[in-house]
């Protein structure tokens, strides 16, 4: 419940209210980064989010998808990611 809360401020922070969140758990960068590939083939539009400062600086850290993109077609994406508990 708290990923999804602070994803939820985070969206109203950024000006761009209201998102829909569904905050799913992948096991390691190189599995995030797979997921933006494969959106992409998808041709589905996302945003994959960087650390810009310190020490994960560069390192992928979480993955927006415009929520006008065909729910079908990301399910098909991430259909096997577990959500956060």
């Amino acid at each position: 419940m708290q990923v999804a809360q602070t994803a939820h401020a985070a969206s109203e922070a950024s000006g761009y209210p209201p998102t829909v969140v569904v905050a799913l758990a992948v096991p390691d960068e190189a599995a995030l980064r797979r997921i933006a590939l494969a959106l992409g083939e998808h041709s589905l539009t996302y945003k994959l989010i960087t650390e810009d400062y310190g020490p994960f600086a560069g390192q992928a850290m979480a993955l927006g998808v415009d929520p006008l993109d065909s729910r079908e077609a990301i399910r098909k994406v991430v259909s096997d990611l577990p959500l956060v508990k």
